[in-house]
């Protein structure tokens, strides 16, 4: 039986939190406008290549962070029900626009299943492991022994997904792709936002140190410009380079939460973004405008600036896109239920 957690730690909902996921989810959508409109990822010409250093980490680095609940035993009893209750919203809601956007789109459903990044629909499915890993550690061992593990389970899944020998795993490239192994590299920043959460006075108390923003900045950025002269691996360079990217964005978010508080504009939208992040990923798919491809002049003549702005409102359009048809379908409690895994109302 899991010891409870004393530790000091809040409880309510951080409005600078969920400022932060509608900033991440904000992210994504404004990565895969430029990834299906304009085909400039990995170019090396674009902002893009740099935010994906923190973007999905940062996403599931929010998921572990507010998973976590010093007062949750994780008995029997509270594993089933939580994992009964996250397979309606992780599995069951994303299933249905999944199954919808392979028809629309053409793509056999075998196809789908076993892609790694599930046409785009991964990301609830991967969170669903990541879920299925955590409580059965903290279900089997104490908080202390599961912490460990989780870790070290975390740095394992992170080298193996990012180093040549991930073809090595003695398993068919069918069944590591159903399993979206390839994306079981982000746990560890999950376990980093449990871990977070579980120790929140004492990280408060290190993102208040001057020496240790100040490190993470001057590396996070000369680290990305000088990045061929980093004297490690791949691995290692990406390890250092997100996880400095998360101290910066975290602590930016967190030191200037008056501005991302409601009393703010940009604080109440990114707040209900946040709040509606399942809504806008399972959505926005359906709304990228793909036929922009035929544009090439951010290809053929660079000017990021130019593009991020671009990108940056055709973005704005797609969420409020996806907040309206979020909204809609919302009206009705039992789509509500069915579409984004919402509580049932008792009549």
């Amino acid at each position: 039986m899991n010891e409870m957690n004393t530790t000091a730690q809040p409880t309510k909902r951080i409005e600078y939190i969920d400022a932060l996921r509608g900033f991440t989810m904000t992210l994504v959508v404004f990565y895969h406008v430029a990834f299906f409109c304009w085909k400039i990822i990995g170019l090396g010409i674009s902002v893009h290549d740099y935010l994906l250093q923190v973007r999905m980490p940062m996403f599931f680095f929010i998921s572990g962070f507010v998973l976590y609940k010093a007062e949750v035993v994780w008995d029997a009893r509270q594993v089933y029900r939580f994992l009964r209750k996250k397979l309606s919203v992780q599995i069951l809601a994303p299933f249905i626009f999944f199954l919808v956007f392979i028809h629309v789109n053409d793509i056999p459903l075998l196809e789908g299943l076993i892609a790694p990044t599930k046409k785009g629909y991964w990301f609830t499915y991967v969170l669903f492991e990541y879920y299925i890993f955590y409580v059965v550690m903290r279900f089997i061992f104490n908080e202390r022994w599961a912490n460990i593990l989780l870790l070290l389970l975390g740095f394992i899944l992170f080298f193996i997904n990012w180093a040549p020998f991930y073809h090595w795993i003695p398993l068919p490239e069918s069944v590591k792709g159903a399993l979206s192994m390839q994306c079981w590299c982000y746990f560890l920043f999950f376990v980093f936002g449990t871990l977070v959460k579980k120790n929140f006075a004492l990280v408060e108390k290190l993102l208040d140190s001057n020496w240790l923003i100040t490190v993470c900045v001057l590396f996070y950025f000369l680290g990305n410009f000088f990045r061929e002269y980093l004297l490690f691996s791949e691995s290692i360079s990406r390890l250092l380079l997100t996880t400095t990217g998360l101290v910066v964005l975290f602590s930016f978010f967190r030191k200037k939460q008056a501005l991302f508080s409601k009393s703010t504009v940009i604080g109440r939208s990114l707040q209900y973004v946040g709040r509606r992040t399942l809504d806008v990923y399972l959505i926005h798919y359906f709304l990228i405008p793909k036929s922009l491809s035929f544009i090439t002049v951010f290809t053929d003549h660079p000017m990021p600036i130019i593009e991020a702005s671009v990108s940056l409102v055709i973005t704005i359009i797609i969420i409020a896109g996806c907040l309206l048809i979020g909204n809609i379908i919302r009206l009705s409690p039992f789509l509500a239920h069915w579409a984004f895994g919402a509580k049932k109302v008792k009549n």
